[in-house]
């Protein structure tokens, strides 16, 4: 089974006072089971799609167009579920932290500006226990060694 990458409540402290996203050392895998941040309640789930016909597709391409990131999301109570899926780029939790490929690489995951998981492989994701109120969900495409590639979706959802 592959892994997906999300941060842990101990390492977000450390990681706080880093300007650079980090390293595998700096996470703890968890898939379908969250993991929960030192600063809020928030859980982040990703769940593997697994060959259903259904979900998000990631696809690629061998051209040089422009990577590109698109996403929805539906609001259940406090849980909010994203489906998002790329174009030109290839998600691959495998190349994490390895030499940069041209449209390969990874997702960032930001609720209200602090980062919460690194995200290799497409969802839905789902985050849950969100606090009453607005929230800016930031998606944002990385390559390999986490170098912005300036692509981003952001998605400013309403818990009632």
């Amino acid at each position: 089974m592959k892994k997906t990458w999300v941060y842990g409540a101990a390492t977000l402290v450390v990681l706080g006072a880093l300007t650079a996203c980090g390293s595998k050392d700096e996470v703890i895998p968890s898939v379908a089971t969250g993991a929960k941040d030192a600063g809020t309640s928030t859980t982040v789930q990703v769940k593997t799609e697994t060959g259903t016909g259904t979900g998000a597709k990631t696809s690629t391409t061998t051209t040089n167009a422009k990577p590109a990131i698109d996403a929805n999301y539906k609001v259940d109570g406090k849980n909010v579920t994203i489906t998002y899926q790329t174009s030109n780029f290839k998600l691959s939790e495998d190349d994490m932290d390895k030499a940069n490929v041209l449209g390969v690489g990874h997702l960032h995951l930001y609720v209200d500006g602090k980062q919460k998981a690194m995200i290799g492989k497409t969802g839905p994701l789902t985050l849950t226990n969100l606090t009453t109120g607005t929230h800016e969900i930031k998606l944002e495409l990385q390559q390999n060694d986490h170098k912005d590639l300036n692509v981003e979706k952001i998605l400013n959802i309403i818990v009632k």
